[in-house]
């Protein structure tokens, strides 16, 4: 046997050795954990009462969540909704429900989940109050609007208003306390969704009858907007499965609202 041959057979017989050696693209013992911060203070849509989250949002995913259960493990975790978009921001967290799509200012989001549902804020006011003409007509005082902290939901009259020193914001921890605060007289006006707040007035009538809550009326649309998960940009290397997830939810979610739509009817 010629030197040749020789090396041409040691070789085939290193072939195998070597593919086995050649790393592959890294597998993950199913099911995956996912996290996804979830608002702790925003019924009817997610909400927490004793440790446990619950809410529209919260059960929409869930149903998702039990459809990708062979390859992902769901964890919803309550949080402040500052501290969840704070989270996001840092890179902390990967995922966080339900924002609204503000793609400047929020880049550090993206991409969004499909619509969970479509949500319409509104302005409530007290009696005598109303942001209907700004920023056009200037009204006597500087008006106190009261917002949910971490939220971004002013319309363009709004923020032209802000900027003109005619309504100043105030960001409160919850409906709840916008609420209280609004029927105290200590905010001029509420904005934020519509069924939130509506169930959020009731509930404080039965809880507080002595706070006065029929001062307050609906003033006006600020806005619709469509609720989202909203993923954390980039990352791939500390969240290798993340595109993964976002197509498989995205299918999940798909299912899940298409058979709870055609259910109402």
């Amino acid at each position: 046997m010629n030197l040749f041959r020789l090396v041409f057979i040691c070789c085939c017989i290193s072939l195998p050795l070597l593919s086995v050696a050649t790393p592959h693209k890294p597998e993950y013992s199913a099911p995956i954990k996912v996290t996804i911060l979830v608002d702790d203070a925003y019924p009817p849509y997610s909400y927490q009462i004793n440790g446990e989250l619950y809410g529209i949002y919260v059960d929409i995913v869930k149903q998702a969540a039990r459809l990708l259960s062979h390859e992902y493990q769901v964890n919803l975790e309550a949080v402040p909704w500052k501290r969840g978009v704070s989270s996001m921001a840092s890179g902390e967290a990967m995922a966080l429900m339900p924002p609204y799509i503000h793609i400047k200012k929020r880049p550090y989001i993206w991409p969004y989940s499909i619509p969970l549902q479509e949500e319409v804020v509104v302005a409530f006011c007290n009696q005598g109050i109303t942001l209907k003409h700004l920023p056009h007509v200037t009204p006597d005082r500087v008006l106190n609007i009261g917002i949910n902290a971490g939220y971004i939901i002013l319309d363009e009259s709004l923020m032209e208003a802000q900027k003109k020193g005619l309504i100043k914001l105030w960001e409160n921890k919850s409906t709840r306390s916008n609420i209280e605060k609004l029927a105290r007289g200590r905010i001029d006006c509420y904005v934020n969704d519509r069924l939130s707040t509506l169930l959020g007035i009731n509930k404080m009538s039965q809880i507080t009858p002595s706070l006065n809550t029929s001062n307050i009326v609906e003033d006006k649309i600020v806005m619709r907007r469509t609720a989202h998960i909203g993923y954390l940009k980039g990352f791939e290397e500390k969240y290798p499965f993340k595109q993964d997830f976002i197509l498989k939810m995205d299918t999940a979610l798909r299912k899940v609202v298409t058979t709870n739509a055609t259910a109402d009817e």
